[in-house]
Protein backbone atom coordinates (compact mmCIF):
# COMPACT_ATOMS: atom_id res chain seq x y z
CA UNK A 1 0.00 0.00 0.00
CA UNK A 2 1.38 3.29 -1.16
CA UNK A 3 -1.47 5.15 -0.43
CA UNK A 4 -1.03 5.04 3.80
CA UNK A 5 -1.89 8.72 5.49
CA UNK A 6 -1.03 7.76 9.07
CA UNK A 7 -0.43 5.07 11.59
CA UNK A 8 -0.58 3.81 15.17
CA UNK A 9 0.92 1.09 17.11
CA UNK A 10 1.27 -0.29 20.60
CA UNK A 11 1.78 -3.28 22.76
CA UNK A 12 -0.35 -4.23 25.20
CA UNK A 13 0.45 -6.40 28.09
CA UNK A 14 -3.49 -5.61 30.42
CA UNK A 15 -6.88 -5.85 28.79
CA UNK A 16 -7.88 -2.87 30.49
CA UNK A 17 -7.00 -1.05 26.99
CA UNK A 18 -7.62 -3.07 24.17
CA UNK A 19 -11.17 -5.04 25.57
CA UNK A 20 -14.35 -3.59 23.59
CA UNK A 21 -16.78 -3.68 20.91
CA UNK A 22 -15.84 -1.56 17.73
CA UNK A 23 -18.67 -1.47 15.12
CA UNK A 24 -16.54 -0.23 12.60
CA UNK A 25 -17.34 2.50 9.96
CA UNK A 26 -17.17 4.50 6.54
CA UNK A 27 -13.60 5.37 7.57
CA UNK A 28 -10.52 4.41 5.83
CA UNK A 29 -8.99 2.63 8.93
CA UNK A 30 -7.71 -0.41 8.73
CA UNK A 31 -6.56 -2.97 12.00
CA UNK A 32 -4.04 -5.42 12.69
CA UNK A 33 -3.66 -7.55 16.02
CA UNK A 34 -1.13 -10.07 16.66
CA UNK A 35 -1.09 -12.05 19.87
CA UNK A 36 2.53 -13.77 20.36
CA UNK A 37 1.26 -15.51 23.28
CA UNK A 38 -1.71 -17.81 23.46
CA UNK A 39 -4.81 -16.10 25.85
CA UNK A 40 -7.56 -18.06 27.04
CA UNK A 41 -9.82 -15.26 25.32
CA UNK A 42 -12.02 -14.57 22.31
CA UNK A 43 -11.64 -12.54 18.94
CA UNK A 44 -15.19 -11.68 17.07
CA UNK A 45 -14.44 -10.86 13.50
CA UNK A 46 -17.81 -9.30 12.07
CA UNK A 47 -19.82 -11.82 13.66
CA UNK A 48 -17.02 -14.81 13.37
CA UNK A 49 -15.36 -16.00 16.28
CA UNK A 50 -11.89 -16.90 16.59
CA UNK A 51 -9.67 -18.09 19.89
CA UNK A 52 -6.74 -16.66 20.79
CA UNK A 53 -4.00 -19.40 19.64
CA UNK A 54 -0.30 -18.69 19.81
CA UNK A 55 1.16 -16.17 16.74
CA UNK A 56 -2.58 -15.65 16.16
CA UNK A 57 -2.60 -12.52 13.47
CA UNK A 58 -5.87 -10.90 12.21
CA UNK A 59 -6.17 -7.98 9.41
CA UNK A 60 -9.36 -6.14 9.37
CA UNK A 61 -10.47 -3.80 6.71
CA UNK A 62 -12.69 -0.28 7.03
CA UNK A 63 -16.24 -0.92 7.98
CA UNK A 64 -15.76 -4.11 9.47
CA UNK A 65 -17.09 -4.78 13.21
CA UNK A 66 -15.03 -6.74 15.57
CA UNK A 67 -14.74 -7.04 19.35
CA UNK A 68 -11.68 -8.37 21.65
CA UNK A 69 -12.07 -10.24 25.29
CA UNK A 70 -8.73 -11.06 26.49
CA UNK A 71 -8.16 -12.59 30.04
CA UNK A 72 -5.09 -10.82 32.01
CA UNK A 73 -3.05 -14.04 32.11
CA UNK A 74 -0.32 -13.97 29.66
CA UNK A 75 -1.58 -11.23 27.55
CA UNK A 76 0.60 -9.45 25.07
CA UNK A 77 -0.73 -7.85 21.36
CA UNK A 78 0.46 -5.62 19.24
CA UNK A 79 -2.17 -3.32 17.63
CA UNK A 80 -1.39 -1.50 14.47
CA UNK A 81 -4.03 0.76 12.92
CA UNK A 82 -3.70 3.07 9.90
CA UNK A 83 -5.22 4.94 7.26
CA UNK A 84 -4.97 4.83 3.75
CA UNK A 85 -6.57 7.38 0.96
CA UNK A 86 -7.41 4.15 -1.01
CA UNK A 87 -9.38 1.25 0.28
CA UNK A 88 -7.43 -1.67 -1.02
CA UNK A 89 -9.39 -4.43 -3.14
CA UNK A 90 -7.34 -7.19 -1.34
CA UNK A 91 -8.51 -9.45 1.80
CA UNK A 92 -11.38 -7.86 2.79
CA UNK A 93 -10.49 -8.98 6.48
CA UNK A 94 -8.80 -12.51 7.62
CA UNK A 95 -6.97 -14.20 10.49
CA UNK A 96 -4.22 -16.55 10.64
CA UNK A 97 -1.16 -18.21 12.26
CA UNK A 98 2.39 -16.68 11.53
CA UNK A 99 4.21 -20.10 10.77
CA UNK A 100 8.02 -21.01 12.39
CA UNK A 101 9.84 -19.69 9.81
CA UNK A 102 8.23 -15.63 10.09
CA UNK A 103 7.55 -15.80 13.80
CA UNK A 104 11.15 -13.75 15.16
CA UNK A 105 11.33 -11.53 12.22
CA UNK A 106 7.54 -10.80 12.76
CA UNK A 107 7.52 -10.05 16.06
CA UNK A 108 10.70 -7.90 15.85
CA UNK A 109 9.18 -6.00 12.84
CA UNK A 110 6.16 -5.17 15.06
CA UNK A 111 8.32 -4.37 17.94
CA UNK A 112 10.20 -1.89 15.69
CA UNK A 113 6.88 -0.52 14.21
CA UNK A 114 5.77 0.34 17.92
CA UNK A 115 9.36 2.15 19.14
CA UNK A 116 9.19 4.03 16.20
CA UNK A 117 5.90 5.61 16.63
CA UNK A 118 6.25 6.11 20.56
CA UNK A 119 9.23 8.02 19.25
CA UNK A 120 7.42 9.92 16.94
CA UNK A 121 9.17 9.15 14.36
CA UNK A 122 6.03 8.54 11.66
CA UNK A 123 8.16 8.38 8.51
CA UNK A 124 10.03 5.27 9.93
CA UNK A 125 7.73 3.40 11.62
CA UNK A 126 5.18 3.39 7.42
CA UNK A 127 8.35 1.76 6.67
CA UNK A 128 8.11 -1.14 9.01
CA UNK A 129 4.04 -1.19 8.21
CA UNK A 130 4.90 -1.51 4.68
CA UNK A 131 7.21 -4.50 5.76
CA UNK A 132 4.43 -6.43 8.26
CA UNK A 133 1.95 -6.17 5.21
CA UNK A 134 4.44 -8.07 2.69
CA UNK A 135 4.79 -10.56 5.07
CA UNK A 136 1.27 -10.54 5.63
CA UNK A 137 0.72 -10.89 1.78
CA UNK A 138 3.26 -14.43 2.11
CA UNK A 139 1.39 -15.33 5.20
CA UNK A 140 -1.52 -15.93 2.80
CA UNK A 141 -0.24 -16.90 -0.26
CA UNK A 142 0.89 -20.14 0.32
CA UNK A 143 0.00 -24.01 1.32
CA UNK A 144 0.98 -25.01 4.95
CA UNK A 145 -0.15 -25.95 8.21
CA UNK A 146 -1.63 -23.07 10.17
CA UNK A 147 -2.82 -24.61 13.84
CA UNK A 148 -2.19 -28.26 15.08
CA UNK A 149 -2.54 -29.55 18.55
CA UNK A 150 -3.02 -32.63 20.56
CA UNK A 151 -6.02 -32.44 23.78
CA UNK A 152 -5.85 -35.00 25.86
CA UNK A 153 -7.43 -35.64 29.53
CA UNK A 154 -8.61 -32.79 30.31
CA UNK A 155 -11.77 -30.53 30.05
CA UNK A 156 -11.75 -28.70 26.64
CA UNK A 157 -14.15 -25.38 26.00
CA UNK A 158 -17.20 -25.53 23.63
CA UNK A 159 -16.10 -24.19 20.49
CA UNK A 160 -18.96 -21.64 19.28
CA UNK A 161 -20.27 -21.48 15.98
CA UNK A 162 -18.12 -19.91 13.68
CA UNK A 163 -16.63 -20.51 10.14
CA UNK A 164 -12.85 -20.13 8.21
CA UNK A 165 -12.58 -17.64 5.19
CA UNK A 166 -9.55 -20.26 3.91
CA UNK A 167 -8.45 -22.59 6.25
CA UNK A 168 -9.73 -26.38 6.72
CA UNK A 169 -10.31 -27.96 9.58
CA UNK A 170 -9.26 -31.76 10.57
CA UNK A 171 -10.55 -33.09 14.21
CA UNK A 172 -9.67 -36.57 15.15
CA UNK A 173 -11.17 -38.29 18.33
CA UNK A 174 -9.50 -41.01 20.16
CA UNK A 175 -11.19 -41.27 23.55
CA UNK A 176 -15.03 -39.58 24.54
CA UNK A 177 -17.94 -38.97 22.65
CA UNK A 178 -19.51 -35.72 22.27
CA UNK A 179 -21.98 -33.41 19.08
CA UNK A 180 -20.65 -31.17 16.60
CA UNK A 181 -22.55 -29.15 14.00
CA UNK A 182 -21.41 -29.33 10.83
CA UNK A 183 -23.01 -28.47 6.79
CA UNK A 184 -26.26 -27.52 8.72
CA UNK A 185 -26.58 -30.25 10.54
CA UNK A 186 -25.67 -32.17 14.30
CA UNK A 187 -23.35 -34.94 14.22
CA UNK A 188 -22.30 -37.47 17.25
CA UNK A 189 -18.45 -38.08 17.29
CA UNK A 190 -16.94 -41.21 18.96
CA UNK A 191 -13.74 -42.60 19.25
CA UNK A 192 -11.96 -43.31 15.97
CA UNK A 193 -14.06 -40.42 14.35
CA UNK A 194 -12.41 -38.10 12.35
CA UNK A 195 -14.47 -34.26 10.89
CA UNK A 196 -13.14 -32.34 7.87
CA UNK A 197 -14.59 -29.32 7.44
CA UNK A 198 -13.42 -27.10 4.38
CA UNK A 199 -13.54 -22.80 4.40
CA UNK A 200 -17.16 -21.39 4.79
CA UNK A 201 -18.55 -24.12 6.34
CA UNK A 202 -20.23 -22.90 9.92
CA UNK A 203 -19.09 -25.36 12.36
CA UNK A 204 -19.66 -26.02 16.48
CA UNK A 205 -18.21 -28.45 19.36
CA UNK A 206 -19.77 -28.71 21.93
CA UNK A 207 -16.96 -31.63 24.20
CA UNK A 208 -18.17 -34.41 27.07
CA UNK A 209 -17.98 -33.04 30.05
CA UNK A 210 -16.71 -35.69 31.09
CA UNK A 211 -12.54 -33.98 31.24
CA UNK A 212 -11.12 -37.27 29.54
CA UNK A 213 -11.38 -35.95 25.96
CA UNK A 214 -8.87 -37.05 23.26
CA UNK A 215 -8.16 -35.53 19.81
CA UNK A 216 -6.04 -33.93 17.31
CA UNK A 217 -7.19 -30.66 15.81
CA UNK A 218 -5.42 -29.61 12.29
CA UNK A 219 -6.01 -26.60 10.67
CA UNK A 220 -4.28 -26.01 7.30
CA UNK A 221 -4.44 -24.16 4.02
CA UNK A 222 -3.68 -24.40 0.41
CA UNK A 223 -2.16 -21.74 -1.65
CA UNK A 224 -3.58 -19.89 -4.89
CA UNK A 225 -1.21 -22.04 -7.09
CA UNK A 226 -1.19 -25.44 -5.38
CA UNK A 227 -2.33 -28.55 -7.13
CA UNK A 228 -3.71 -30.21 -4.28
CA UNK A 229 -7.76 -30.34 -4.44
CA UNK A 230 -10.10 -31.88 -1.62
CA UNK A 231 -13.64 -32.65 -1.19
CA UNK A 232 -15.80 -29.91 -0.79
CA UNK A 233 -18.43 -30.99 1.24
CA UNK A 234 -17.87 -31.76 5.23
CA UNK A 235 -18.38 -34.52 6.48
CA UNK A 236 -17.95 -36.57 10.19
CA UNK A 237 -17.42 -40.45 9.26
CA UNK A 238 -15.65 -43.00 11.22
CA UNK A 239 -11.95 -44.21 10.18
CA UNK A 240 -11.86 -48.23 10.19
CA UNK A 241 -9.57 -49.76 12.47
CA UNK A 242 -7.22 -50.69 9.49
CA UNK A 243 -6.62 -47.08 8.59
CA UNK A 244 -6.70 -45.83 12.30
CA UNK A 245 -2.51 -46.37 12.81
CA UNK A 246 -1.92 -44.63 9.66
CA UNK A 247 -4.16 -41.80 10.63
CA UNK A 248 -2.98 -41.38 14.22
CA UNK A 249 0.98 -41.40 12.77
CA UNK A 250 0.54 -38.95 10.67
CA UNK A 251 -1.10 -36.77 13.27
CA UNK A 252 1.31 -36.98 15.80
CA UNK A 253 4.02 -36.15 13.06
CA UNK A 254 2.52 -32.89 12.71
CA UNK A 255 1.56 -32.03 15.98
CA UNK A 256 4.97 -32.74 17.09
CA UNK A 257 6.18 -30.72 14.48
CA UNK A 258 4.42 -27.66 14.88
CA UNK A 259 4.87 -27.21 18.63
CA UNK A 260 8.52 -27.62 18.01
CA UNK A 261 8.45 -25.00 16.02
CA UNK A 262 9.08 -27.61 12.94
CA UNK A 263 7.23 -26.41 9.37
CA UNK A 264 5.45 -29.65 7.85
CA UNK A 265 7.13 -30.97 4.65
CA UNK A 266 4.84 -30.86 1.35
CA UNK A 267 4.74 -34.57 1.53
CA UNK A 268 2.62 -34.56 5.02
CA UNK A 269 0.46 -31.96 3.78
CA UNK A 270 -0.22 -34.05 0.51
CA UNK A 271 -0.65 -37.05 2.58
CA UNK A 272 -2.83 -35.60 4.71
CA UNK A 273 -5.12 -34.23 1.89
CA UNK A 274 -4.81 -37.95 0.45
CA UNK A 275 -6.04 -39.66 3.22
CA UNK A 276 -9.07 -37.06 4.20
CA UNK A 277 -10.33 -38.73 0.08
CA UNK A 278 -9.67 -41.86 1.33
CA UNK A 279 -11.32 -41.71 4.77
CA UNK A 280 -14.19 -40.36 2.77
CA UNK A 281 -14.55 -43.28 0.83
CA UNK A 282 -13.25 -40.84 -2.74
CA UNK A 283 -10.42 -41.70 -5.01
CA UNK A 284 -7.89 -38.70 -4.39
CA UNK A 285 -7.98 -36.25 -7.62
CA UNK A 286 -4.29 -34.91 -6.68
CA UNK A 287 -1.39 -35.09 -8.94
CA UNK A 288 2.21 -34.92 -8.44
CA UNK A 289 2.29 -38.39 -6.51
CA UNK A 290 1.19 -41.86 -6.90
CA UNK A 291 -1.27 -43.40 -5.18
CA UNK A 292 1.99 -46.32 -5.15
CA UNK A 293 3.90 -43.80 -3.22
CA UNK A 294 1.52 -42.65 -1.06
CA UNK A 295 0.47 -45.72 0.21
CA UNK A 296 4.31 -46.71 0.71
CA UNK A 297 4.71 -43.63 2.62
CA UNK A 298 1.78 -44.59 5.24
CA UNK A 299 2.85 -48.07 5.41
CA UNK A 300 6.52 -46.47 6.35
CA UNK A 301 5.24 -43.88 8.80
CA UNK A 302 2.44 -46.35 10.36
CA UNK A 303 5.13 -48.46 11.15
CA UNK A 304 8.36 -46.19 11.97
CA UNK A 305 9.02 -47.95 15.29
CA UNK A 306 9.18 -51.84 13.78
CA UNK A 307 12.05 -53.04 11.84
CA UNK A 308 10.61 -52.26 8.96
CA UNK A 309 12.01 -54.17 5.45
CA UNK A 310 11.63 -53.55 2.20
CA UNK A 311 10.43 -56.66 1.57
CA UNK A 312 7.29 -56.56 3.88
CA UNK A 313 6.35 -53.05 2.36
CA UNK A 314 6.41 -54.82 -1.16
CA UNK A 315 4.52 -57.73 0.99
CA UNK A 316 1.35 -55.31 2.30
CA UNK A 317 1.23 -53.88 -1.29
CA UNK A 318 1.02 -57.47 -2.72
CA UNK A 319 4.40 -56.41 -5.56
CA UNK A 320 7.37 -57.20 -5.72
CA UNK A 321 10.10 -55.43 -3.64
CA UNK A 322 12.67 -54.74 -6.65
CA UNK A 323 9.28 -53.03 -8.63
CA UNK A 324 8.37 -51.00 -5.07
CA UNK A 325 12.41 -49.94 -4.72
CA UNK A 326 12.70 -49.04 -8.46
CA UNK A 327 8.86 -46.82 -8.49
CA UNK A 328 10.12 -45.19 -5.34
CA UNK A 329 13.11 -43.86 -6.52
CA UNK A 330 12.15 -43.08 -9.67
CA UNK A 331 8.93 -41.07 -8.93
CA UNK A 332 11.01 -39.37 -5.41
CA UNK A 333 14.27 -39.19 -6.53
CA UNK A 334 15.53 -41.24 -3.27
CA UNK A 335 15.77 -45.03 -1.80
CA UNK A 336 13.36 -46.58 -0.06
CA UNK A 337 16.00 -46.93 2.59
CA UNK A 338 17.10 -43.02 3.03
CA UNK A 339 13.05 -42.53 3.20
CA UNK A 340 12.56 -44.60 6.06
CA UNK A 341 16.04 -43.38 7.52
CA UNK A 342 14.60 -40.12 7.67
CA UNK A 343 11.57 -40.84 9.01
CA UNK A 344 13.20 -42.08 11.50
CA UNK A 345 15.50 -39.36 12.59
CA UNK A 346 12.94 -37.03 12.17
CA UNK A 347 10.93 -38.95 15.11
CA UNK A 348 14.15 -39.51 17.05
CA UNK A 349 14.46 -35.81 16.96
CA UNK A 350 10.69 -34.71 18.39
CA UNK A 351 11.63 -37.37 20.83
CA UNK A 352 15.04 -35.86 22.34
CA UNK A 353 13.57 -32.34 22.65
CA UNK A 354 10.67 -33.28 23.78
CA UNK A 355 10.83 -35.94 26.36
CA UNK A 356 13.74 -37.09 28.95
CA UNK A 357 14.02 -41.07 27.16
CA UNK A 358 17.28 -42.53 27.50
CA UNK A 359 18.92 -42.76 23.67
CA UNK A 360 18.43 -46.53 24.04
CA UNK A 361 14.75 -46.29 24.31
CA UNK A 362 14.84 -43.54 21.73
CA UNK A 363 16.69 -45.76 19.24
CA UNK A 364 14.28 -48.68 20.03
CA UNK A 365 10.98 -46.51 19.45
CA UNK A 366 12.54 -45.53 16.49
CA UNK A 367 13.23 -48.84 14.75
CA UNK A 368 16.85 -48.29 14.53
CA UNK A 369 18.70 -51.45 15.22
CA UNK A 370 21.02 -50.59 18.19
CA UNK A 371 21.95 -47.40 20.32
CA UNK A 372 25.90 -47.34 18.43
CA UNK A 373 23.90 -47.14 14.69
CA UNK A 374 21.55 -44.84 16.29
CA UNK A 375 23.98 -42.40 16.80
CA UNK A 376 26.02 -43.08 13.77
CA UNK A 377 23.80 -41.69 11.46
CA UNK A 378 22.36 -39.36 14.06
CA UNK A 379 25.06 -37.74 13.74
CA UNK A 380 25.87 -37.89 9.70
CA UNK A 381 22.55 -36.57 9.24
CA UNK A 382 22.46 -33.96 11.55
CA UNK A 383 26.12 -32.76 11.92
CA UNK A 384 25.26 -33.27 15.78
CA UNK A 385 25.28 -36.17 18.22
CA UNK A 386 21.93 -36.92 20.42
CA UNK A 387 23.19 -35.70 23.37
CA UNK A 388 24.54 -32.24 21.67
CA UNK A 389 20.78 -31.69 20.89
CA UNK A 390 19.36 -32.52 23.71
CA UNK A 391 22.02 -30.34 25.73
CA UNK A 392 21.14 -27.44 23.04
CA UNK A 393 17.89 -28.25 23.45
CA UNK A 394 17.62 -27.91 27.69
CA UNK A 395 19.93 -25.21 27.42
CA UNK A 396 17.65 -22.83 24.80
CA UNK A 397 14.33 -24.20 27.35
CA UNK A 398 15.98 -22.50 30.41
CA UNK A 399 17.02 -19.61 29.01
CA UNK A 400 13.65 -19.01 27.56
CA UNK A 401 12.03 -19.62 30.90
CA UNK A 402 14.66 -17.26 32.67
CA UNK A 403 13.78 -14.60 29.94
CA UNK A 404 9.73 -14.50 31.05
Amino acid sequence: MEDIVSVNAHRFQTPLFLNGEFPGGDDSTYHIFFFPRENTGFFNLNGNWTDIVLNRVIFISPGVGFSVKCEEASLDCFHVSFKSRVVNAGPHCYFTVVPPEYRHTFTDMNIALATAFLAERQAEALEHLRSILEMMDALISGSRITYAARHEGRLLRDIPRHFHDSEYQIEYFTAEEGSIYCGNRWMEFFPGSLCFIPPGITHEIIYPKSGKVENYSIKFKLGEDSRLSTPKEAFVTEVSEKRRPVVLGLLKKIVGEYVQDIPTSPEKLHSLVNIIYEINGMPSRNVGESGLITQIKQIVNANISKKLRITEIAYQLDLSHEYVSRQFRKNTGQTLASYINSQRLESSLVMLRNTNMPFKQIAAECGFKNVNYFHTIFKKHFSLTPRDIRKHWDREMTNNAQGE
